[in-house]
């Protein structure tokens, strides 16, 4: 195990340009700190975003049906090694079903499965700050449109649906996973979202998407950190394709937000961002919003 950690020190790294002075550094496991170039600590109890955009401020393609964390972040290596790195610190992973819809397949929402390098160094970091030995997936769903087969459903996963959808998915899904109806309504409210993960233990939540799960999430002030990759490319003006929160209108009291790291790769830069608690003022409460038909989120980067 120790030789691995010090074959993962010998990978990449990203190179600290700024820090916050009352950022909190924290200790992490000696390959984790290199690669990151210095600590980081995520407070307990913290909901945090981890998002990969373009210049141009394009998040999803095809209206989230395709890979795009992926294909926007073109695998970049120091992407994935991030989001292997802040799934390291949650309880749970949270996502909405157009994420897993889209990325398919094999995916798992484990530090090791997206960057396997440093398994045994985020092994090591989950142990010491008390965590189980994976985060736990917790995936929203209003339709219940889920396919079975997908690896995410056979290692298990939380489910958070309707009252409607919840029998049909509990015959379907694989029974390592738990199915929970938390809404008798046609859409799973935001409040309905934590007070289950909570119910559940979950306090340390990372979410990846999509993009109307997260802006959702920020219109009712349950979003404390945005980590943003700027990827160096220009996506144009593409069908289908929207930015970071589609759906919210926060009408001309914008939302802020305190710039906390910046760290570069490349030509990529990996920013860290506090955002501020503005208080809901009408078109941004959400849970009169329909779930958006198509997939979306932070996938396959």
């Amino acid at each position: 195990m120790l030789a691995r950690m010090e074959r993962a020190s010998e990978l990449n790294s990203l190179n600290r340009l700024f820090e916050a002075d009352d950022l909190p550094a924290g200790d992490l496991p000696a390959p984790l700190d290199n690669i990151y170039d210095g600590g980081l600590t995520i407070r307990d109890g913290s909901v945090y975003a981890n998002f990969v955009s373009s210049i141009d401020g394009i998040v999803a393609l095809d209206s989230g049906t395709a890979a795009s964390g992926g294909i926007i972040s073109g695998r970049n290596e120091m992407d994935r090694f991030l989001m292997g790195l802040l799934r390291a610190f949650a309880d749970a992973v949270l996502v909405g079903a157009g994420t897993v819809r889209a990325e398919g397949g094999t995916a798992l929402w484990t530090p090791e499965y997206i960057f396997p390098a440093a398994t045994e160094a985020f092994a090591a970091l989950r142990q010491s700050l008390g965590r189980q030995k994976t985060p736990r997936l917790a995936i929203v769903t209003a339709r219940g449109d889920l396919d079975p087969s997908q690896r995410s459903f056979q290692v298990g996963a939380l489910v958070l649906t309707t009252m409607a959808a919840a029998p049909r998915l509990r015959k379907a899904l694989p029974q390592a996973c738990e199915v929970r109806a938390v809404s008798d309504g046609d859409i799973v409210g935001v409040d309905e979202i934590f007070a289950a993960l909570q119910a559940e233990g979950y306090r340390t939540i990372l979410t990846e998407g999509g993009p109307h799960l997260f802006g959702r999430l920020v219109g009712h002030n349950r979003v404390d950190e945005l980590f943003l990759t700027v990827s160096p490319k220009l996506v144009g003006d593409q069908d289908r394709s929207f930015g970071l929160i589609p759906g919210v209108d926060f009408g001309r009291t914008f939302k802020d937000a305190q710039l906390l790291s910046v760290r570069r790769s490349d030509s990529y830069l990996f920013m860290r961002y506090r955002l501020d608690r503005v208080p809901p003022s009408g078109r941004e409460r959400l849970e009169d919003f329909p779930p958006p038909v198509a997939g979306e989120g932070r996938v396959g980067a």
